[in-house]
């Protein structure tokens, strides 16, 4: 029996109130919480994304409560020692490193004292280029052509849109197909549908699909900001060979370092989802020095497990942050540690 989304709200509304929540504390001892952020709403730029005020309710909620929030370094520094300091301990990481970070989500980060994250694709912010799930979504919205009929991974496929709106829609759909193929079919897509469209899009972004430049990244990392690699080109890394695997992951921490003394020692996989990254990739990371590694696979980020399971360092979990305050409060109060129970008993 599916619940309908009003009540589902409702129940989760009442689990993360102060007083029922209280009672799933023993839930939360022994791990930390790692919330995973992407984009932050900036009119000035014109882009859309997690609400800076809502963002700023949930962090006074956070410090009214007492809860610890600390840099990723310094939490994966206890898992590591087997500190015991996890209980009430929450991180916050931001993928991708789109500007909008610096412009909207850094102040309010500052303004709480909570320590970020953010993981870079260099090459995007060391060239000045598209992320490619933009390029694409860009070429749909500005063409005069409402379809297009591609092969993808050998399936021929024919998408349609009404208008730019519905054309985001579909490129969504192009976008998870191409997830699914070959890092070298991805880019051939890519490559050919532009000019299927008629379209041909600047080499640099606009404002709202911009990334951070290296000294956004650099004035960031003066403050409570610190800057983990996301890869070169943001390529799903278990769809490349060996070769382009090793290169994405190298030289984006090499090009971090180089950049910003504000490096961190944690590597983030794009997507990270299952099935997006494998042991090799987890190799890599640990052969390139890199003391740990995140996915988007939804956990918590347990000391026991860190130090029971070899690759544990490189499969660290976070939780999405969906910028709702009862998610975030089931989160850190160890009501979802208990319902994963439920779900995982063998966890």
């Amino acid at each position: 029996m599916t619940l309908p989304r009003a009540v589902k709200h409702s129940v989760a509304s009442v689990l993360a109130s102060d007083a029922v929540s209280s009672l799933f504390r023993p839930f939360a001892r022994g791990v930390a919480s790692i919330f995973m952020l992407h984009r932050f709403a900036d009119n000035d730029r014109g882009n859309s994304g997690h609400d800076p005020r809502a963002l700023r309710t949930h962090l006074e909620y956070l410090r009214r409560r007492r809860y610890e929030l600390v840099s990723l370094a310094d939490l994966v520094e206890r898992l590591r020692t087997g500190d015991t300091r996890l209980y009430k301990t929450v991180a916050f990481t931001i993928d991708d490193g789109y500007a909008d970070y610096a412009t909207a989500g850094a102040p309010v980060f500052a303004e709480f004292d909570c320590p970020a994250t953010v993981f870079i694709v260099t090459g995007v912010t060391d060239r000045r280029r598209w992320y490619w799930w933009d390029h694409l979504r860009v070429s749909l919205e500005l063409s005069t052509k409402r379809s297009v009929a591609i092969d993808i991974g050998g399936t021929p496929s024919r998408f349609e849109w009404s208008d730019a709106s519905d054309a985001a829609r579909v490129a969504r759909r192009i976008i998870d197909a191409l997830k699914l193929v070959s890092d070298a079919e991805r880019r051939r897509v890519l490559d050919a549908i532009p000019p299927m469209l008629d379209v041909e899009l600047p080499a640099s972004p606009p404002a709202r699909y911009e990334s951070m430049t290296w000294d956004q990244i650099r004035a960031c990392g003066r403050g409570l900001t610190t800057f983990g690699a996301h890869t070169v080109s943001h390529p799903i890394l278990a769809r490349t060979d060996d070769a382009v695997a090793r290169f994405e992951i190298e030289d984006s921490w090499r090009q971090l370092r180089e950049q910003t003394g504000a490096a961190v020692s944690v590597f983030c996989y794009p997507n990270g989802g299952p099935g997006d990254v494998t042991a090799r990739e987890a190799t890599i990371v640990r052969n390139a020095g890199i003391v740990a590694a995140v996915t988007s696979s939804p956990g918590y980020a347990s000391g026991t497990r860190w130090n029971a399971e070899t690759d544990a360092p490189y499969f660290v979990p976070r939780f999405p942050y969906d910028g709702q305050l009862h998610e975030l409060a089931q989160v850190v109060s160890g009501v979802e540690r208990m319902k994963l129970a439920i779900r995982r008993p063998r966890n």
